[in-house]
């Protein structure tokens, strides 16, 4: 969900809020229209500032994926070196460190 989503889901449950607290409090759902208009808009922040940290949070998890996968590629060519000079030996014995 992209950001415009997020500001009108907040925004919308924001208002939401207000009309279940004055349902609560069994007053009428129109009194005090500045107290519908702060939660809105605190509720609008909120969503702004969920969708910042999903995004900042996606490209974190992206980020350590892609370590993750170069990790893997490493460990793996590494592994596989290692079985290549344990089936043949001459190659070990070929070296520089073999031959001293």
């Amino acid at each position: 969900m992209g950001l415009v989503g997020h500001v009108v889901g907040g925004a919308v449950f924001g208002l939401t809020a207000r009309f279940y607290q004055l349902g609560i409090l069994r007053r009428p759902m129109m009194s005090n229209p500045t107290g519908h208009a702060a939660c809105v808009g605190f509720f609008a922040g909120a969503g702004y500032f969920w969708w910042k940290a999903t995004v900042y949070m996606q490209g974190v998890l992206s980020e350590k994926e892609r370590e993750l996968r170069l990790r893997r590629e490493f460990k793996q060519a590494l592994g596989e070196k290692l079985l290549a000079d344990a089936v043949d030996p001459g190659t070990a014995a070929a070296s520089p460190q073999a031959s001293s």
